[in-house]
C-alpha cells in the first residue's frame, strides 16, 4: 500500500528509489556474501597452489588470477561493479526516458488531430454527419415523418453504436497508456 502513496513519474524513478532504499538494508547480507566469496576464492587459490606443490610442479599464476580478480570484484562490489554500471547506464536511462516523453506527447497530439479530422470528415458527409453533430441529428429527426419511426430508431442505434465505438477506442487507448506508463506528468507540480 505504500507504493500507492508515492508520487512517481515513471518506472525508472521507482527502481532508482528502490535501489537507494535497499542498498543500506541489505548491507549485512552483502557483507556476509562478500566474506563467503572471499573465503571461497582464497580456498580455491590455496587448493590449486597446494596441488601444484604436492606434485612438485611449478605454480601456474595465470589461472589463479581469475579467482583473484573475481575476489576483488566481490570485495568492492558496491563501488566497483554497481557504481560502474550505474554511471554507464544512468545517462542511457535518462536519454531513453526523454525520447519516450517526446514520442508520447507527439502521439497524444497526433491522436487529437486524427480525431478532429475524422469528426470534420464525418460532418462533411451528409450521410454520416448526424453521428457526430447533435444539431444535424435533430434536423434529420425533424425531417422524418410519423411513418418513419423505424428509420428514426435506426438513427438512434447508429448513433449509439458510433458513440460506443468511440468510447471503446478511448478506453483501450487509455488502458494502453496506463499499462505502458506513457502518461506525461507535468513538470510544474
Amino acid at each position: 500500500m505504500l507504493l500507492l502513496a508515492i508520487d512517481f513519474d515513471n518506472l525508472h524513478q521507482i527502481l532508482q528509489n528502490l535501489y537507494v532504499e535497499m542498498m543500506p538494508l541489505c548491507s549485512k547480507m552483502t557483507g556476509v556474501a562478500r566474506g563467503l566469496a572471499g573465503l571461497g576464492a582464497l580456498f580455491y587459490v590455496a587448493y590449486r597452489v597446494w596441488q601444484a606443490l604436492a606434485r612438485a610442479e611449478s605454480v601456474d599464476v595465470f589461472p589463479l588470477l581469475r579467482p583473484f580478480a573475481l575476489g576483488l570484484c566481490i570485495m568492492f562490489f558496491p563501488t566497483l561493479v554497481l557504481g560502474t554500471l550505474n554511471s554507464i547506464l544512468s545517462p542511457v536511462v535518462k536519454g531513453t526516458h526523454t525520447i519516450l516523453e517526446s514520442q508520447t506527447f507527439d502521439m497524444n497530439e497526433y491522436r487529437a488531430q486524427k480525431d478532429k479530422l475524422e469528426t470534420e470528415a464525418m460532418k462533411r458527409n451528409p450521410e454520416t454527419a448526424y453521428l457526430v453533430d447533435k444539431e444535424t441529428f435533430d434536423n434529420r429527426l425533424d425531417e422524418l415523418g410519423a411513418f418513419d419511426a423505424i428509420e428514426a430508431c435506426g438513427m438512434y442505434v447508429d448513433r449509439a453504436m458510433y458513440n460506443m465505438k468511440r468510447a471503446v477506442q478511448n478506453f483501450s487507448a487509455n488502458c494502453w497508456n496506463s499499462c505502458s506508463m506513457r502518461r506525461r506528468w507535468s513538470s510544474t507540480r
